[in-house]
Parts: structure tokens; sequence; C-alpha cells
């Protein structure tokens, strides 16, 4: 199984919000070789360095039809969109809500400094997936490395019941500013991420839970 996560940004004069576009968008999309889902959702007010949309793709597990990680996104939605996509391989996960229906899909693309020692980037990785022991309000996350060439290292996306839950709990939490924060943070010793890109959107059903069932029962 490939996965791909791509913030979408419409050229200048493209209306987003309507329905029409989102399925002009997937029309596109959904013509990829080796496509088995795709997902998209309008990202919300309060998503900051993202786009217009949030994508996510699912490619067949071989990828022997599959396109290189990002070209044949770029290429679908070329004259419509601008696109920053990623492929990546989850590093861990977790579900407590698999039957998640009408939440709130979370993706924070994030770049490790070039310079930062391994400790600090497993340092980060623990810290992120350690979040779900202190804050219920996260039913469903996974913490992904990138695998395509590019801006971004990590992928890290949570699913929510509402966004009061994101904006609240997860961004107020004290774990999140007592102990994640230092490796955002230039001013700590630690700091180890230079870039970040914030975005949430609706979402229908749980991706990680369908994504894992794909994978578990492929043939």
């Amino acid at each position: 199984m490939r996965l791909e996560t791509a913030q979408v940004r419409l050229h200048a004069g493209i209306c987003a919000g309507t329905c029409t576009q989102e399925q002009a968008l997937l029309a596109r999309v959904e013509t990829l070789p080796g496509l088995r889902h795709v997902a998209i959702g309008r990202n919300l007010a309060g998503s900051w360095g993202a786009g217009d949309y949030t994508l996510d793709l699912q490619f067949e597990p071989d990828g022997s039809e599959s396109p290189a990680p990002g070209a044949g996104l770029a290429a679908a939605l070329s004259g419509m969109a601008e696109v920053d996509s990623v492929a990546y391989s989850p590093v861990s996960g977790g579900l407590r809500a698999p039957q998640l229906r009408h939440g709130i899909w979370r993706t924070l693309m994030l770049r490790v400094r070039p310079e930062a020692p391994d400790w600090q980037v497993r340092g980060l990785e623990q810290d992120l997936l350690r979040m779900p022991e202190y804050m219920p309000g996260i039913l469903n996350w996974r913490l992904a490395r990138v695998l395509s060439p590019g801006t971004w290292t990590h992928v890290w996306q949570q699913e929510f019941a509402s966004a009061d839950d994101l904006l609240g709990e997860y961004l107020m939490h004290p774990f999140h500013w007592g102990r994640v924060d230092r490796w955002f943070d230039p001013e700590f010793p630690e700091w180890t991420v230079d870039a970040i890109s914030h975005a949430f959107c609706p979402l229908k059903t749980s991706l990680i839970a369908n994504q894992n069932r794909k994978e578990e029962y492929a043939p």
C-alpha cells in the first residue's frame, strides 16, 4: 500500500468550497493509475500554511501501475490547482473510534531541520505518539515518515469528533505546550522542526480505519 496526502490550492479566480469544484477535482484524480481510494475535504478556517483542500490517496499495494509519488497528482490537477503532496510510510498509530462518522481530519506536515541529530528526531516522534495518552479527544492517529523528495519529512494525522477537540484540548493541552512545543520552538535547545503546514477539514468516515482495513484484507 502506498499513501499520499496533498494540500491543494486552487488558482486565482477559481472558487473553492462548492460541490461542483470538489467533483471536478475528484474527477481528474480518479483517473490516476493504481488508485484504490481517494478522499477530499475543504480546509476550515484556522488552517495555515495549507491549501484550500486536503486530498488523501491510497494506491494499490504493488505499485506497479501507480505514478511516481506526487507526479501523477500534479499532472492530473494541472491548470486547476497548485499541489503540495507527499508519499509517506506509517511509523505508528492507533484507533479508538474506527466507526467514527462526520468528524474532523487534521493533517500536520512538518520539516525536521537537516542538522537535527537522530536523538532529537526520535524524541520528537515519541512525544507526538504520546499525545493520545493525555488527550482522549484524539480518537484515531497516525505518524508517518515522508518517502518522496521535497519540503516535508513527517506527516502527523489525527481524527477528532469535532473541531472543538482539536482547537481546544489538543492545541491548548499542557502536554502540548510543556512537552511537545519544545521541538518546534527555536528558543529551545531541542528545536527540531523549522516548518509546518496545519490543515483540518470535515471527515465523513475514518480514513485511518478504512486504510488499515484495505491494507489488512488486500488480496
